[in-house]
């Protein structure tokens, strides 16, 4: 009998996808010669990922942004701040 690596314990859960969803999860599933379960996990692995991707990237923008020296007046500011864009 063969044995099987121990990977982390898994949990079996429930949903319900649509037909079209499910049937290119077969036809990959058998495409790729690897079960359903696990190309589901790949994708929410990867939607985490890129999740944290998204957040570091927005963050290293601000920064960038907010290290900029702007040469504006704080008078400049308080006028602009005011304007009625709806005036326009």
């Amino acid at each position: 009998m063969a044995s099987r690596t121990q990977g982390p314990p898994k949990v079996k859960v429930g949903t319900i996808l649509d037909k079209k969803t499910v049937q290119r999860l077969k036809e990959r599933s058998a495409k790729e010669g690897r079960p359903i379960s696990a190309i589901i996990q790949d994708a929410v692995t990867r939607y985490e990922q890129a999740a944290i991707f998204d957040r570091a990237v927005r963050l290293k923008a601000l920064d960038q942004l907010f290290s900029i020296r702007f040469n504006i007046s704080g008078n400049d500011i308080r006028t602009i701040m005011e304007e009625d864009l709806f005036d326009q």
